[in-house]
């Protein structure tokens, strides 16, 4: 049950594992002695258990009122296990229940709970492995917050997204798939371009989303007006606080102003 050594002066020292509760000790005690832990020898792990509390006791450690608790259960399930089955002779009756089964089901539990938090130990031992990148200096000459000087912002477009999606979400349930990439966000600036470009009037933020398209074609043609916005292509205005946003293309824009 407990590890002994010699220390220099050759006293006997013992060494106590250290257990988080007694399903903890129970696990331990079942891996040690490789028992079935469907089909549990309970006089066994019943001595086990009791003779690894007394040891405690033995060199004044105090014992967990909950490891005594655990320990009564073990003793009353050893005893209904003990005990002559009344159902037994009776062939009318269904099998009576196992009293271990409460027990068996608490293990596997706490088991499954030990080996996610050993997993997730390992994981944080990984990340410890990476070292990220330090953030980027920022460009001089970039543009925070406005996208345009005399065009509608990045928290309008993110605005007037949001309102998108949702309606979208309220319109038709979303379905998810695990599906490889399907979308690129080459393509999608390419038909924002020309979409706007040969558009012989502004056209409308929710225009360049088709009612039926996938979520995933919905963000990519987002990131990509994003982008366009950004390089002048596209400029975004808005006339009134909530109002429709519409969308012309930067080059159309210029020509316009140099008529003016």
């Amino acid at each position: 049950m407990m590890e002994n050594k010699l220390s220099p002066t050759n006293e006997l020292l013992f060494k106590v594992p250290a257990f988080e509760g007694p399903l903890d000790l129970l696990l331990h005690l079942i891996k040690k002695n490789q028992m079935d832990i469907y089909d549990i020898p309970m006089a066994e792990i019943t001595t086990q258990y009791i003779e690894y509390l007394h040891q405690l006791k033995e060199l004044q450690l105090d014992v967990a009122g909950e490891y005594l608790v655990t320990a009564s259960m073990l003793v009353n399930i050893k005893s209904k296990m003990l005990l002559p089955n009344e159902q037994a002779t009776n062939e009318t009756v269904e099998e009576s229940e196992d009293p271990r089964d409460e027990l068996v089901q608490q293990l596997i539990l706490h088991q499954t709970f030990q080996e996610a938090a050993q997993n997730m130990r390992g994981y944080a031992d990984e990340r410890m492995k990476l070292y990220p990148r330090e953030p980027a200096l920022l460009p001089e000459d970039a543009k925070l917050g406005k996208l345009d000087p005399d065009g509608a912002d990045l928290a309008q477009l993110q605005k007037a997204f949001a309102r998108l999606l949702a309606k979208r979400k309220v319109e038709r349930p979303v379905v998810r798939k695990i599906q490889p990439e399907r979308y690129f966000l080459k393509d999608q600036i390419n038909y924002l371009e020309k979409l706007v470009f040969n558009a012989k009037r502004p056209i409308e933020f929710s225009e360049i989303f088709a009612p039926e398209a996938e979520l995933e074609l919905v963000v990519t043609t987002f990131l990509a007006l994003l982008e366009l916005v950004k390089q002048g292509a596209i400029k975004a205005t808005q006339s009134e606080n909530l109002g429709p946003i519409e969308l012309v293309s930067g080059e159309l824009n210029a020509i316009k102003s140099s008529q003016n």
